[in-house]
């Protein structure tokens, strides 16, 4: 696993390196009569990204320092890469199908779709995990931000 955390440590941080330097400044625009910066709450979890990616990238070099394990190999196992990249397929499918309904009508199902597909089959964790993160975005966006755009 060392070479796995070495590389999804190094992927996390340079996307919240990219956020930081770029999504966030050209994206996240300015409101002078917000008490909060737009890029605020963004910028945190982009800082986030960058230091537990950067943690768990140094943890997986030391530990492929001390195995001498190369970090790039050659022998890749394709159904295993094929397998991996089906959770990007069904995300990508899922942005595209929310670009035509709101995320709050459809963002339990695909939580709840993800779960079920991963192998989780506790109901109440389903449900749990499915319905809060939607809820609680709701009332962050309509009740907190004043946005009502979910």
């Amino acid at each position: 696993m060392p070479r796995s955390d070495f590389w999804s440590g190094l992927v996390v941080a340079a996307l919240g390196l990219l956020a930081l330097l770029w999504v966030i400044p050209n994206y996240a625009g300015s409101n002078p009569f917000a008490r909060m910066p737009p890029g605020l709450v963004p910028s945190i979890g982009a800082w986030l990204m960058l230091i537990c990616g950067g943690v768990i990238a140094v943890k997986g070099l030391v530990q492929m320092l001390k195995a001498r394990i190369v970090p790039l190999s050659a022998d890749l196992h394709w159904d295993a890469v094929a397998w991996a990249a089906w959770p990007f397929l069904y995300v990508a499918v899922a942005i595209w199908f929310m670009s035509f309904i709101k995320i709050t009508w459809f963002g339990a199902f695909l939580i709840a779709g993800m779960l079920i597909l991963l192998g989780e089959r506790r109901w109440y964790m389903i449900l749990g995990c499915s319905v809060v993160p939607v809820a609680l975005l709701y009332v962050l966006s309509v009740y907190l931000m004043r946005v009502g755009v979910v």
